[in-house]
């Protein structure tokens, strides 16, 4: 029997709409439009044979539809329509710090007049320093600027189809505001024929597009934030929050609103985040759905909690579908396999086109040779929009050639996943789910931190109020409340706060929560808390990275030598922790950082594997206690380990009295050791620095993208307890 395989493309955006000012304060749904959604449905148009799943969350689709109606507007689509000889120095920073907000190598650099507008403004971020780049753009080149932003975010598609476009990046430069307003109304014409394709393709069951909860709320946590300590005990939580009725809310909602604009009900459910508790179930079902899916790490567990927490789970359990029962519910389940999901999102684009096609082929051919079911099933589910953006191509040629394999391969069955569960009915029963999400198979990311717990306090209040005054409002004031409070229950406000992420856009994602619960409690009529009107924010690096802990050693080899190695080091997340902001960040996964005796410990993990695809160098600038630069270069070199060192600027001496220097090792991730005797005499003082990943002697991304790495050296006479802070 074929394997049959299922691509489930997801699709989201937060509601980016300020609700007082009806603005759309970021662009991520015009351009994914443009880009992403677009491509994605008229790629599938030339491969009949290969059905696919998509996923589009109604939040995200409520923000097309306001944009193609005219309802909303779009902040930047506004500072795009400004003419350039009329820019204020304001509007002239906005575009200098947000309109280089994609990938540099793949957006920006294979066009010679973005990449020189590019090189004219710069990598220092600073107010000074983008007031000093503008000085030398005149009013051409502010234009410029404004037609290309646009113009890169256009697919491959939207320029096939739209010859305008095409001639646009033929022009390449000196456009006029007559070209810049050809871009910006294809921008909005591609919305519309986006949500028209998915529409057609729907209804001819081409494709299968299902929904999300409305708002996307991490459902398990509006049930009852107490649920946490299923996946995560001892965790600090707010006061109970606990709103069954919400989550019904959400579900019936984006059921209704899918069908009037897909125009047909959905049967399947991407819950938030792969979020999942048992009870669900009934909610679920009863709202018409007939599936869900999540991560496979949510299934071992569960099989784990069903037989026991020692017994092994076969890895080909999860190629097959289960029924999921609570109570007297029940609702179909399939799992995603991560290892080939995690291999489109992150690493493809690092290959090959032929290559990463016939890897993901090889892999699927080993499944349906080892899968013992002859209704074996491989869902391949991760984000559908974002990580084309690392591809040269917008990931055009990857996905022609998967496609085409799986529509002239026998030894594969392309499946929409409604079609799959009602011609195969799950044959096994989950008695139990793990409570978790797909993202470590837990609610870290959204409660259990002190910004996040003040979020949920100052929802559960507004939600309590509402419930007392609810019988005495008006429809009106009563359906207003209850909008505002299901827009505040979104998953990204609460993924906004906390340390796991830096994301450029903490403060907007938390103005937003915070107005979403004004304008409840101003549709109930009643005064909202003081706290309400103040950030959630704190302000400091710590919510940028992790301190260093305690004292280590690793050794350098280029590996992690074991899973202790890196313990108690500093830690920021790159790459798959960044906001849509920061578009060019997609090659740094992991920074680690920390001490010992004698040394400055610095461990870089990639997104992909190595050799670093995208950049061939890394640099330490180093801002205090001396100005000081350590260059890492020949990071492309096919054998392992080479690496060429130099140090540069400020330092005390470029050898110990022990003749000791900086030692770097590379090969699943990039290890430096750089004695802190070569900084002078550093110990209890801070010790401040940036990383940048440079190719071809440009600067590809840099980290933290604003500010510095701010640590400081243990006074190591007290013991690895005792950090001078």
């Amino acid at each position: 029997m074929p394997l049959n395989v299922a691509f489930y493309w997801h699709m989201h955006q937060p509601d980016y709409v300020d609700p007082d000012r009806r603005v759309a304060m970021l662009p991520w749904v015009r351009l994914h439009a443009a880009k992403g959604y677009y491509d994605m449905v008229r790629l599938v148009k030339e491969f009949p044979a290969v059905p696919i799943t998509f996923n589009m969350t109604p939040v995200l689709v409520k923000q097309m539809l306001e944009l193609q109606r005219g309802d909303v507007q779009d902040a930047w689509l506004e500072l795009s329509r400004t003419p350039a000889d009329r820019l204020t120095a304001a509007q002239q920073q906005e575009l200098l710090r947000y309109f280089f907000s994609l990938s540099h190598q793949n957006m920006v650099r294979p066009y010679s007049r973005y990449d020189e507008l590019l090189r004219m403004r710069g990598t220092e971020m600073r107010p000074q320093a983008l007031e000093e780049a503008a000085r030398h753009f005149l009013v051409g080149d502010w234009r410029d600027l404004q037609v290309w932003f646009n113009l890169a975010w256009c697919g491959y598609f939207a320029v096939r189809d739209m010859p305008e476009l095409a001639a646009l990046r033929k022009k390449g430069r000196n456009f006029t505001e007559a070209d810049k307003k050809v871009v910006l109304d294809a921008h909005l014409e591609l919305v519309r024929r986006s949500l028209a394709e998915y529409r057609e393709l729907n209804m001819a069951g081409r494709i299968e597009v299902t929904a999300s909860p409305f708002y996307h709320p991490i459902m398990p946590l509006v049930y009852n934030t107490d649920f946490t300590r299923r996946c995560m005990p001892g965790v600090p939580l707010p006061t109970t929050f606990t709103y069954p009725e919400d989550v019904r809310e959400h579900l019936e909602r984006a059921a209704r609103f899918h069908e009037e604009v897909f125009g047909k009900r959905p049967t399947g459910l991407w819950p938030s985040e792969g979020s999942v508790c048992p009870e669900l179930v009934s909610l679920v079902r009863s709202a018409g759905f007939e599936w869900m899916a999540t991560d496979e790490e949510i299934l071992f567990r569960s099989l784990q909690m069903m037989r026991g927490n020692h017994t092994n789970v076969q890895h080909e359990e999860l190629f097959r579908s289960y029924r999921l029962v609570h109570g007297d519910a029940n609702i179909g389940m399939c799992f995603r396999d991560r290892g080939l999901s995690d291999f489109i999102g992150f690493t493809a684009a690092r290959q090959r086109a032929d290559d990463a096609a016939r890897y993901l082929i090889d892999s699927l051919g080993t499944i349906s040779t080892q899968a013992r079911e002859p209704d074996a099933l491989a869902l391949i589910l991760l984000d559908g929009e974002n990580a084309w953006e690392s591809f040269a191509d917008g990931g055009e040629a990857f996905l022609r050639k998967v496609y085409g394999a799986l529509a002239s391969d026998g030894r594969f069955k392309p499946v929409t996943l409604t079609n799959y569960f009602r011609q195969h009915p799950p044959k096994r029963d989950l008695t139990t789910i793990h409570t978790g999400s797909w993202i470590y198979a837990n609610f870290d990311i959204w409660i259990g931190d002190q910004e996040e717990n003040r979020a949920w306090e100052l929802l559960r209040e507004a939600r309590y109020m509402f419930s007392q005054v609810r019988d005495s409002l008006s429809e009106d004031a009563r359906k207003a409340a209850m909008h505002s409070l299901l827009a505040a229950e979104g998953s990204e406000w609460f993924g906004g706060y906390g340390p796991e992420f830096q994301i450029e856009d903490k403060p907007l994602f938390d103005d937003l929560f915070r107005r979403h619960v004004r304008c409840a409690y101003r549709a109930m009529g009643k005064p909202w808390p003081a706290a309400v009107d103040h950030s959630l924010l704190t302000v400091g690096p710590v919510f940028a990275y992790e301190q260093p802990r305690e004292l280590l050693t690793p050794i350098i080899d280029g590996r992690r030598t074991s899973y202790y190695e890196w313990q108690g080091a500093g830690r920021y997340c790159g790459g798959v922790g960044q906001h849509a902001m920061a578009k060019s960040a997609d090659l740094v996964k992991e920074i680690l950082f920390g001490f010992d005796k004698e040394n400055l410990y610095l461990g870089v993990q990639w997104m992909g594997s190595q050799p670093l695809a995208g950049g061939d160098a890394v640099r330490l600038k180093f801002k205090s206690p001396r100005n000081a630069e350590l260059w890492l270069g020949c990071l492309r070199d096919k054998a392992k380990g080479v690496i060429k060192r130099e140090l540069r600027g400020d330092w005390a001496c470029e050898r110990t009295k022990a003749g000791k220097t900086v030692d770097a090792a590379r090969d699943r991730m990039l290890e430096v050791a750089i004695p802190l005797e070569l900084f002078g005499q550093v110990v209890g003082q801070k010790l401040s620095f940036v990383v940048s990943v440079e190719c071809g002697g440009h600067e590809e991304e840099q980290h933290p993208a604003e500010g510095d790495f701010s640590i400081t050296v243990p006074n190591v006479a007290f013991g690895s307890d005792n950090w001078l802070v």
